[in-house]
C-alpha cells in the first residue's frame, strides 16, 4: 500500500512543478518523505518478524 502512496506523491509532485507550483511541491515532497519512512519501517517489521512467521 505505502508503494502506490509513494508514486500517487511522486505523480503529485510532478504536476504541481509543471504547474509552476513549487508551493505544492514542497509540501507534497514532506509527505513524500514521511510516506517512504513508514514502508522503510514496516519492511523492517516484515524482514524481522512477519516473514519469518509466514515460514514456520
Amino acid at each position: 500500500v505505502e508503494h502506490y502512496e509513494i508514486t500517487r506523491y511522486g505523480t503529485l509532485i510532478a504536476w504541481a512543478k509543471q504547474l509552476g507550483r513549487t508551493d505544492c511541491a514542497n509540501v507534497l515532497a514532506n509527505n513524500i518523505k514521511e510516506e517512504q519512512a513508514t514502508d522503510r519501517k514496516l519492511t523492517e517489521i516484515a524482514e524481522a518478524k512477519v516473514n519469518l512467521q509466514a515460514a514456520e
